[in-house]
């Protein structure tokens, strides 16, 4: 556990993995990291185990040093996926999360084994579970689904598991990664049962189709014999007050519908595959109109600059975020985190991606009917043609229907302290495999893009004098 009061921008810096915010006059408040891992600081709550569509291959992560996950393709590829559940995490005992903390970030970390063909191109995706398992749960046995295959493991759609909300993509032996896992841990803090988490490579809707990816990939299990590379969960929280805000288009409410999108592909105005009129790039529409549909990263083929793949993006921007209102976020208190929150489709067999993509502040103002050509004097958005900021978070291994959630904090709050507000984009960032994703007028009124706002002064103290 770490507590930290920050008392200068140079501490802060100093301290890798805390977090801060610095204003003038003030001091930090305080926000506490935890990590669970077997056998460090004394924690033995880990518990895990591979459950798989080859029935000797449901084991316990303590009988292994490494095991192999694996995706779905009917009669060539099984669908093995890695039940992790961190016990006693919660509670009013040192080092544990108290019961009705805000989680300010989460991260399900493991690291890829050294044995053959333990790497992987991905994705993998992580998610809750929604039902309990223990040393004799099998991928048959305890999870059912109206499909005619039986069983598909820990799956949302079967209710067994929360929608996927981080993921894994390309990893090499002995690489550690992470997995947002932020908005399960919550909802643990909160009140729902800790079942633990599902590594899975995702699954699709027609049985005849492959899953996400059917590269195996070897991660090291609770029984590897360095405990520094178990898999570990890290949690940053603070108790403080925290008020948090959702913005959504349709969101069951009806009270708001300030987001604007748009789809913008390498010159024109995506919006326009909604209508099959591609030969006609005046006719443009709202993202409203659309419900699912692909971004890609372009690809050049050839020394003369032919591409081979599209350069297709996303501008998105939610507007009346900050007021006086109950449904809006104050003005007048700091943005502790803010996400922006995307989701990956379900209606293709390409939908997923190994990324990585990227969440930027937009610089330009635009419009739904914006051109690509229309940002700068290079075509397409660039940081160096000011077009767009640093890069605000870039995330890959998005599996079919998982969450994205990019942090978006440092963009927000910038607006809340006054910088002109041209919403977001989400690009390609060094890749051309392309992701299918939810826009503003999806069928699925929760899989439509969405902002989480947190509010916090984080308890922010007057610095002494002279301090």
């Amino acid at each position: 556990m770490m507590t930290v009061k920050f008392k200068s921008l140079f501490l802060c810096a100093a301290l890798a993995g805390g977090f801060c915010m610095v204003v003038a006059g003030s001091v930090a408040a305080e926000v506490v990291t935890v990590s669970f891992q077997n056998g460090v600081d004394g924690y033995t709550g880990t518990f895990d185990r591979t459950i798989s569509e080859r029935l000797e291959h449901n084991l316990n992560g303590s009988e292994v040093v490494n095991d192999f996950l694996d995706g779905y393709q009917m009669d060539t590829s099984p669908d093995e996926q890695r039940l992790i559940r961190f016990d006693n995490i919660i509670g009013s005992e040192p080092n544990q999360i108290p019961a009705g903390a805000t989680i300010l970030s989460a991260e399900l970390i493991v690291t890829t084994g050294l044995v053959a063909n333990a790497a992987t191109g991905g994705p993998y995706g992580v998610a809750g579970l929604l039902q309990p398992f223990d040393s004799t749960t099998s991928y048959f046995s305890d999870f059912t689904t109206t499909t005619d295959m039986g069983s598909r493991g820990a799956w949302w759609q079967d209710g067994s598991a929360t929608r996927p909300v981080g993921g894994y993509g390309r990893q090499n032996p002995g690489n550690t990664t992470s997995g947002n896992v932020t908005s399960v841990v919550q909802s643990w803090v909160d009140g729902m049962e800790n079942h633990g988490l599902t590594i899975q490579a995702g699954l699709p809707d027609l049985m005849t189709e492959r899953a996400n990816t059917t590269d195996g990939w070897s991660i090291r299990t609770t029984g590897y014999p360095f405990s520094d590379t178990r898999p570990k969960l890290k949690v940053s929280y603070t108790p403080n007050p925290v008020e948090i805000n959702t913005f959504q288009n349709g969101d069951g409410t009806g009270d708001y519908t300030g987001t604007t999108m748009a789809i913008v592909r390498s010159g024109t105005n995506a919006m326009i595959e909604d209508t099959g009129d591609l030969d006609n790039p005046e006719i443009t529409e709202d993202a409203s109109t659309l419900d699912q549909t692909f971004l890609d990263g372009v690809l050049f083929t050839d020394i003369d600059g032919t591409a081979s793949s599209p350069d297709d993006l996303a501008l998105l921007k939610f507007g009346n975020v900050f007021g006086t209102e109950p449904s809006q976020a104050p003005n007048d208190v700091p943005v502790a985190k803010a996400w922006a929150v995307i989701t990956t489709g379900d209606t293709h067999g390409s939908a997923p991606t190994g990324g990585p993509y990227a969440a930027y502040a937009m610089l330009r103002p635009w419009d739904t009917t914006s051109l690509h050509s229309a940002f700068g004097a290079v075509n397409g958005l660039q940081i160096g043609d000011g077009d767009i900021g640093p890069v605000l978070d870039s995330l890959h291994g998005f599996i079919r229907g998982a969450e994205i959630w990019f942090d978006v904090t440092d963009y927000l709050e910038g607006v809340r302290t006054g910088a002109t507000d041209h919403g977001i984009a989400i690009q390609a960032n060094g890749t051309s495999d392309g992701w299918q994703i939810h826009t503003n007028g999806s069928t699925t009124p929760d899989a439509r893009p969405r902002l989480v706002v947190y509010s916090a002064d984080l308890g922010l103290e007057e610095a002494p004098p002279g301090e």
